[in-house]
């Protein structure tokens, strides 16, 4: 199945819409969601965050902009440098939750394997590999280069029935000639109720983000999802749900 629009909150709702309709089940196996960069955004997009946040709230999920900054902390302003070095200095108080006691997406971008080792930072390799370095190194377009996993063997290859983190596995960086910039996001399960808003709206300001340190503009979000399930919310509240915003 495939999904395209101009927003978070559009494509959202039309994969929420799809499953609370279908007949048969809660989840959309698989799912392509494209969501392309404009300035339009829907006019119900305010109120739809709102509800969303409440029923985040009362099921004991964290709100969109928490589980945004687990992918890209949009509150640390500046630089990237300065981004990479106040996360992690803070990063000793961010491990206290535990729902980040395997770490957050941005961890793992900025500090891959730091449990066996001194810890990689993807996305400055990605900068620097694209980028080139003024008398060491030429650029290099490879477009193997430009990937950023999340997914450890090491660590992730447990028999726990439930892991709960990584859901995403990696990030694809695709320049599109010498202007712009997508990215295909890999999931291999993701819950659409609880944690999918926040998801997209993270990966699009990652993309941001490496789309200006790569002096390209930032175009497109392709979210490419194994399984998609409905999460904390029944087919009947997703119903109404979508009724509000018909």
């Amino acid at each position: 199945m495939i999904i395209e629009g101009n927003s978070v909150a559009e494509c959202w709702l039309r994969a929420l819409q799809k499953i609370a309709t279908q007949k048969a089940g809660d989840e959309l196996s698989p799912l392509m969601l494209s969501i392309n960069m404009t300035d339009e955004q829907p006019q119900y997009q305010e109120a739809l965050e709102k509800e969303l946040n409440a029923f985040l709230k009362s099921v004991g999920q964290p709100c969109i902009e928490t589980t945004a900054s687990t992918i890209f902390p949009v509150s640390l302003s500046g630089g990237k440098q300065s981004i990479y070095e106040r996360y992690d200095r803070n990063w000793k108080y961010i491990k206290k939750d535990v729902r980040n006691r395997k770490g957050t997406y941005f961890r793992r971008f900025t500090s891959y394997g730091e449990k066996y080792h001194q810890g990689t930072n993807q996305l400055e390799n990605i900068i620097t590999t694209f980028n080139g370095t003024e008398g060491l190194r030429k650029p290099i377009r490879r477009r193997s280069a430009l990937i950023a996993t999340t997914f450890d063997p090491l660590l992730d290859h447990t028999p726990q029935p439930l892991l709960g983190f990584p859901c995403l596995q990696q990030v694809c960086f695709i320049p599109n000639g010498n202007e712009t910039l997508s990215m295909n996001a890999i999931y291999a399960m993701q819950h659409l109720s609880t944690r999918a808003y926040g998801n997209y709206l993270g990966l699009i300001r990652l993309g941001q983000f490496m789309a200006k340190e790569m002096n390209l503009e930032f175009v497109k979000l392709n979210a490419m999802i194994s399984v998609l399930g409905l999460g904390r919310m029944t087919k009947g509240q997703a119903k109404q749900f979508v009724g509000n915003y018909a």
